[in-house]
């Protein structure tokens, strides 16, 4: 694959840094820290442009707090500054590594979200009329463990330009979890190295392991073989890779195979043989504990009716991609926040 160069001119153009500040600002106009920006906007993002240009960037501390839903795990929020920045870096680099991806690898990547995802299976599941076997697996602790020298590796196969690679350098450093090792959960950069340090194990399970029916979304994949002998061969030779390559292990509690005869439970949906999908029992549990707090915070003017419409179409539009329109109802005949749901309902079955 060919090295791009010329690349770090393009990332700290001022025109670029305006619109990265777009594209981190969207919809998020009305917050302190991005009307404090927005209020000497050409004089910051000249600051940025200078000190990106003369190497002296210097990247600010990161707001660290927990999500519970549906694990606990820590979110790193950069300062808005940053994530400027990396607006500005994602949208030169990505599209060049997008370029080298396999067609079955999904998330952060336009057109290739969750539900893509989710038909790809399906489909591969007919292909097969329900026979053969599924290889389920996720990466233990992904983001904590990347390693960086690996990661800089992969970006100095596709990038020729130094200064660009030093910029990415110190970046890749300032987000360890230790030293060498380690990306924050939450910012924009991560997602896109994410999708890089991977890359090399999808094309080895298509090009060298030869899986046909093989889908990856971020570090959660599915490959579907023929038998269990064929399963288990393709499992060792996945976790010698994993090890070998990328320096990485398989989750030991999410290390599956599987009957494709079986309902599968992948991304958010419990897949049945005989097509039936239905949605994932705790998505259900969180979706009915939503919508009774939300009611109550509508109730009391703690809650803008617009944050319920947003809540309720992500429901229906999970919905939407599983045999859950009775649940749907029986969901909004429990709580219907601001009698909303059965509206909303409505009007996307009369599309």
């Amino acid at each position: 694959m060919r090295r791009e160069k010329h690349l770090f001119e393009r990332v700290v153009a001022f025109g670029s840094l305006h619109r990265a500040f777009l594209a981190a600002s969207a919809g998020k106009r009305d917050r302190r820290a991005v009307r404090r920006f927005e209020l000497a906007l050409e004089t910051r993002l000249w600051e940025m442009h200078r000190e990106v240009a003369a190497g002296a960037y210097a990247w600010g501390p990161y707001r660290r707090f927990v999500i519970s839903d549906p694990k606990r795990r820590e979110i790193r929020a950069a300062p808005f500054r940053d994530r400027v920045a990396h607006h500005a870096i994602v949208a030169v680099v990505d599209p060049l590594f997008e370029r080298g991806f396999i067609s079955d690898t999904y998330a952060c990547i336009r057109g290739r979200g969750q539900h893509a995802a989710v038909e790809r299976y399906r489909r591969f599941v007919r292909a097969r009329d329900g026979r053969g076997y599924a290889v389920h697996c996720d990466i233990a602790s992904y983001f904590r463990s990347v390693d960086h020298g690996v990661l800089l590796t992969l970006l100095g196969r596709r990038i020729a330009d130094r200064r660009l690679l030093d910029l990415l350098a110190s970046l890749i450093a300032h987000g360890g979890e230790a030293p060498g090792v380690g990306m924050p959960i939450g910012a924009l950069t991560s997602q896109m190295f994410a999708n890089l340090y991977l890359d090399p194990f999808d094309h080895f399970m298509k090009e060298e392991l030869r899986v046909r029916h093989y889908v990856r979304y971020m570090d959660d994949f599915v490959a579907l073989v023929d038998d269990r002998a064929a399963a288990r061969r393709l499992l060792a030779r996945v976790e010698e890779f994993l090890a070998e390559c990328l320096r990485l292990r398989l989750n030991p509690r999410r290390r599956v195979i599987a009957p494709l005869a079986e309902p599968r439970d992948f991304l958010g949906y419990v897949h049945h043989p005989g097509g039936r999908t239905r949605v994932r029992r705790r998505n259900v549990k969180r979706a009915r504990r939503r919508f009774e707090a939300l009611e109550e915070d509508l109730r009391q003017g703690r809650t803008a009716p617009e944050v319920a419409r947003s809540s309720i179409a992500s429901w229906i539009g999970l919905a939407a991609h599983a045999d859950a329109f009775r649940l749907s109802r029986a969901i909004f005949a429990e709580h219907d926040p601001g009698n909303l749901g059965k509206r909303l309902l409505v009007a996307r079955l009369s599309k």
